[in-house]
């Protein structure tokens, strides 16, 4: 049964998901601090909504990039 793919890190099985959500939220609060720099953070609607959203789809994207399998 395929649980889906693991990362082996420091030498134990470790969610290969965990990553990406991380990159995602990274991304997030650098896209955050480039609004508030440029003064654009305050004329988003729905800030709460954006940034969730911006985070998965980084996340996502990451999950994509670094884990797809090609199919052979």
């Amino acid at each position: 049964m395929d649980i889906g793919p693991i990362v082996v890190f420091a030498g134990s099985y470790f969610p290969a998901w965990i990553p990406s959500l991380l990159l995602g939220m990274v991304v997030a609060a650098v896209a955050y601090g480039l609004l508030l720099k440029v003064g654009l953070a305050q004329s988003i609607p729905l800030p709460g909504l954006f940034y969730t959203l911006l985070s998965s789809l980084a996340a996502m994207s990451f999950w994509v990039l670094l884990f797809s399998r090609t199919l052979d």
